[in-house]
């Protein structure tokens, strides 16, 4: 039994080389050009919605930094991660 997703169909228009590419590069991953497209697609939505949240966090971060001044210095940044990298699990809160 076969379970069909929603969906629908965009066009997109292609220049001659890079539909050629598309066309080879299917062939030798024995898969249709449709579906390496689709797959550049999620896999571009996905680095670039990662990008987006990153950025919201960043943003975030630094409003809190304006409202309160609070930074963390450096050599304590570098102390704790020197910590995680020698296997200690200790809390960054101290």
């Amino acid at each position: 039994m076969a379970i069909y997703m929603d969906s629908t169909t965009l066009g997109i228009k292609l220049d001659v080389k890079t539909r050629d590419r598309l066309k080879t590069l299917g062939r030798k991953k024995d898969r249709a050009t449709h579906w390496l497209i689709k797959k550049a697609i999620e896999e571009y939505l996905a680095k670039e919605e990662l990008v987006e949240r990153v950025r919201r966090e960043d943003e975030i971060r630094w409003e809190r930094y304006q409202a309160s001044g609070e930074a963390i210095p450096n050599d304590r940044v570098v102390a704790w991660l020197d910590e995680l990298t020698a296997g200690k699990r200790t809390s960054w809160r101290r």
